[in-house]
């Protein structure tokens, strides 16, 4: 019985994990094409991921392209402050 519970509990705390990692990841993607809308001067619906990994996106809109990477900074207290900071990809024209 008390192995039956853990087994439990051990398979809940994995699929939370996964749905908020996935969550997390869906909330940079969005912020990533947010971004990009003004950063492009498109439209958002138009914006394309072309490389999406946890600390590196590309997108492509309207003709151009950037690469978004993850920065952190360490805050008081030892938190990091985190944000997506676009890098003109090189091809840029």
């Amino acid at each position: 019985m008390f192995k039956h519970l853990i087994l439990v509990a051990t398979v809940f705390i994995f699929s939370l994990a996964v749905v908020i990692g996935c969550g997390h990841e869906n909330a940079a993607t969005q912020q990533v094409m947010s971004a990009a809308a003004v950063d492009l001067s498109c439209d958002e619906s138009v914006i394309e991921i072309v490389k999406d990994t946890p600390l590196e996106k590309r997108v492509s809109g309207c003709g151009r392209t950037l690469t978004y990477m993850n920065k952190c900074n360490p805050t008081a207290g030892g938190g990091q402050a985190c944000r997506w900071k676009a890098v003109p990809d090189k091809n840029d024209k």
